[in-house]
């Protein structure tokens, strides 16, 4: 379920604390809803493969929408890729590519992350 970051909210000035990597099931995903410089709400997601996550921006870059339908349901059947909710298009986990679906070849927007002490954090603030 999206939630606000957890527990002590900044490692630094420019950083977020989202959660645990291992409160992430491996091959899951998990959304969150933080806030750009001007208060708007922005949300990302982040999913782990072992012991990396990638996380990006829950936007399609076709329509704008988000990517899941109900909180944290944001893989295929498979755990394979990435799918789009509004209209099936698949995104690879790793770069963000859209493989099948009216993008083919549009990417999603990336969210920086950073693993410390088995905590992940993106930046404070960021661009929606």
């Amino acid at each position: 379920m999206y939630g606000a970051p957890s527990g002590d909210f900044t490692l630094h000035d420019d950083q977020v604390r989202l959660c645990r990597l291992d409160e992430i099931p491996d091959g899951a995903a998990r959304g969150f809803r933080l806030r750009d410089a001007a208060g708007r709400e922005v949300r990302i997601f982040a999913v782990r493969r072992g012991a990396t996550a990638y996380a990006y921006l829950n936007r399609c870059p076709h329509r704008g929408t988000p990517l899941d339908w109900t909180p944290d349901h944001l893989l295929d059947a498979e755990g394979r890729h990435l799918v789009c909710a509004t209209h099936g298009a698949l995104f690879r986990v790793e770069d963000g590519v859209c493989l099948a679906g009216p993008c083919v070849g549009d990417q999603l927007v990336p969210v920086p992350l950073a693993l410390v002490d088995g905590v992940l954090h993106a930046p404070a603030e960021l661009e929606d």
